[in-house]
């Protein structure tokens, strides 16, 4: 079994798994699964981002079935969702908690199952962000809907890449070797936590063209500008300076006679 960096008691893997089943579970019955389908969405919400993860990362071995305890837990949950959804729906604050929680913890977990692999930190980051929002990316395709992980909104995945990336790079570079886990975790809740409190959100794509055209054209026309100004003669230019001061003129005069009117209308 590949060091991870971390060491979790199993309760806390226990509680996080069957946490995350419930939402896949619940995810199922909304769409009116059958009990079979119910009990495969909450696995694959439950255990599907590190069995992913084990897959791509090869040759050592599938951690949720080396636990197959981790599977049950997500068939119980299941049939429970299933027959008492509505009792389920009082644990909502501590499914809350365990998704913020679990949005550092799985993030910087798959970041050092890869770096233990022998991965650089780039395969190190996508592996943690895989692990962390895997699940919940197979719940939406197998459900037809817009991946949520993608979509704007609060930060959930680009918290779990940032964790991750924190992690690899602490790691591959030792940096506070005996710290870097715990710190990367906090930072991926902190910044889950954030994006709720003070509403911080992803946006969707917006097309910077024609303002970065404008941008890089406004030198252009300044150098074009002075090149005209340098061919003008002495009687060009002071004709030009007429012109400028006759519209000054104008406009003093037509702002004069609004303030007359507005004047006269408040009277």
């Amino acid at each position: 079994m590949l060091d991870t960096g971390l060491a979790i008691p199993f309760w806390f893997e226990l509680t996080a798994t069957v946490t995350s089943a419930m939402t896949g579970a619940l995810a199922a019955t909304r769409e009116k699964y059958d009990i079979l389908g119910t009990i495969m969405m909450a696995i694959i919400i439950g255990l599907f981002g590190g069995v992913m993860r084990d897959v791509l990362l090869q040759d050592y071995g599938i951690y949720a079935f080396q636990r197959p305890e981790l599977i049950i837990a997500c068939v119980i949950c299941a049939v429970v969702v299933f027959y008492f959804g509505r009792l389920v729906k009082l644990a909502d604050p501590l499914i809350e908690i365990m998704d913020i929680i679990q949005c550092g913890l799985w993030a910087v977990i798959g970041a050092g199952k890869a770096i233990a692999a022998g991965l650089g930190i780039v395969p190190a980051i996508l592996l943690g962000m895989l692990t962390a929002v895997g699940g919940g990316i197979v719940r939406d395709v197998a459900l037809n809907h817009h991946i949520v992980a993608f979509t704007p909104g609060s930060l959930y995945a680009s918290a779990a890449a940032i964790s991750a990336s924190a992690y690899a790079i602490m790691r591959t570079y030792h940096i506070l070797d005996h710290w870097s886990a715990l710190i990367c975790v906090l930072l991926g809740i902190g910044i889950r936590i954030a994006s709720l409190e003070f509403g911080w959100r992803t946006k969707p794509a917006r097309d910077l063209t024609i303002p970065m055209a404008d941008a890089l054209a406004k030198p252009v026309r300044a150098l074009k500008g002075k090149d005209k100004l340098a061919d003008l003669g002495p009687a060009d230019i002071s004709s030009l300076a007429a012109h400028a001061r006759k519209s000054v003129k104008k406009n003093r005069h037509s702002t004069r006679g609004r303030d007359k009117t507005r004047h006269k209308h408040r009277l």
